[in-house]
């Protein structure tokens, strides 16, 4: 079917055009963000013009450049991973792209910064000893102080069950160790770009 002709997208489209996980994609329309519909064998269907509303609402159109948009700029995020490699290079990525950058290598610490700075958004592993991502996301989202924060999970865990019980834990979005760079900016950007309802 010709793309330009086409009047609805799966969830599994949409994400490719917004870049983002269908999960993603999946939980914006529990949440209200974007309107769809269900087809009788229960799978969602999105309306071509809801979603391009949905795309230019929240700038996610003609995403061509990596680099932080002017208003996203500046924005704090906590990068919470055990693994110093991972944790230092997602720093350096977010810095040179004119975020304000915190990290830590646990999740005892994650809960005790998220409180005291308030980060825009939160990059967490969740597979760290003692207290792991589920553990800091579900202290995250029973605290009225914390609950708003737009949490990403960058984890190497794949399994849709996995995945599904992170979003249940709270996430807004998923991203797969090993990971390339500009689809973390791509969703760091969309993520931030999206209010907490």
């Amino acid at each position: 079917m010709n793309k330009s002709k086409r009047e609805s997208y799966t969830t599994f489209e949409a994400a490719l055009l917004c870049h983002v996980s269908h999960h993603s994609i999946k939980n914006w329309i529990r949440r209200g963000l974007i309107k769809a519909i269900r087809t009788p064998g229960g799978h969602y269907r999105i309306k071509k013009n809801e979603l391009m509303d949905f795309m230019k609402k929240y700038n996610m159109i003609d995403e061509e450049t990596t680099a932080a948009p002017a208003k996203e700029a500046g924005k704090k995020i906590l990068v919470v991973d055990d693994d110093k490699e991972t944790l230092n290079l997602i720093k350096d990525i977010l810095t040179s792209n004119k975020f304000s950058v915190l990290d830590v290598d646990n999740g005892f610490d994650a809960g005790m910064y998220a409180m005291q700075e308030k980060p825009d958004l939160i990059i967490l592993d969740f597979l760290m000893p003692r207290v792991d991502g589920f553990d800091v996301c579900r202290s995250l989202k029973k605290n009225a102080k914390t609950k708003k924060i737009k949490i990403l999970a960058l984890t190497c865990l794949t399994a849709e069950s996995q995945i599904e019980r992170m979003y249940e834990y709270g996430i807004d979005d998923y991203l797969a160790k090993p990971f390339e760079i500009n689809e973390l900016l791509t969703r760091v950007n969309n993520l931030l770009a999206i209010k907490k309802v």
